[in-house]
């Protein structure tokens, strides 16, 4: 994150003696992937389930939560 207006592709786990929650060990350290790169995982792979059902590219484009997530959830994804 290079800028405040960056988003975080990865998620350092918190601060010593914090439960762990959902995190995993990799090169960066043990954390969990930030919120855009779990939806757009998402979103990759039901598109590519509904692509071969229906023999044919498809695209799928949705938002959803409050309107306090708008900014920097849902316009972070779309960017991504």
């Amino acid at each position: 994150k290079r800028d405040a207006r960056d988003f975080a592709l990865w998620k350092n786990h918190g601060p010593e003696g914090e439960p762990l929650g959902h995190v995993y060990d990799s090169p960066w350290g043990y954390g969990r992937p930030g919120w855009h790169v779990e939806c757009s995982t998402f979103i990759a792979s039901l598109e590519s389930e509904l692509s071969s059902l229906h023999g044919r590219p498809m695209r799928v484009s949705f938002h959803a939560g409050g309107k306090d997530l708008k900014f920097p959830h849902h316009e972070n994804e779309v960017a991504q």
